[in-house]
């Protein structure tokens, strides 16, 4: 696992937390699955993802899935295009995305309401189609607040 944590203190709702982001960016690799970890209370703000597609012909289609920490799926979300081969592509994943009216090529944004995560509950970026699930590259970046779970 690739998995990278960074967190800073913050104060919120008289209880201390901390602004953190987890990115995973292994190369190769165009499933990823990101795990709240033990001790911790997440609460996902948004979810940012790289995606460079390499020459195998085929349409990507970039989902999320976020599960409990009994594996029960709580969110199912689906850019609402495909990535072709040979490009690079942006996804945002936020309650900000559901207002974005246009935009650019290569970059998508879809409403993903903000979740409140307990330890071993994952988040899961991967191409449905799988692709070229084993030569693709996804960079995956979680953003929000956490929580010690006392």
């Amino acid at each position: 696992m690739a998995q990278v944590n960074a967190m800073t203190n913050l104060w919120i709702d008289r209880q201390r937390g901390m602004i953190f982001s987890s990115t995973d960016a292994a190369a190769d690799d165009s499933d990823k699955t990101m795990t709240v970890p033990t001790g911790y209370v997440w609460e996902i703000q948004t979810v940012n993802i790289t995606y460079v597609s390499d020459a195998t012909v085929g349409n990507r289609q970039v989902k999320l899935v976020v599960k409990d920490s009994a594996g029960v799926e709580i969110g199912n979300f689906n850019a609402d295009s495909v990535q072709a081969a040979s490009v690079t592509e942006y996804y945002n994943f936020s309650p900000a995305a559901g207002i974005a009216t246009e935009a650019p090529a290569g970059y998508h944004y879809v409403a993903f309401p903000p979740f409140t995560l307990g330890a071993g509950a994952t988040i899961r970026a991967y191409d449905s189609a799988a692709i070229a699930a084993a030569t693709d590259d996804m960079t995956v970046t979680l953003y929000g607040v956490a929580y010690l779970d006392h």
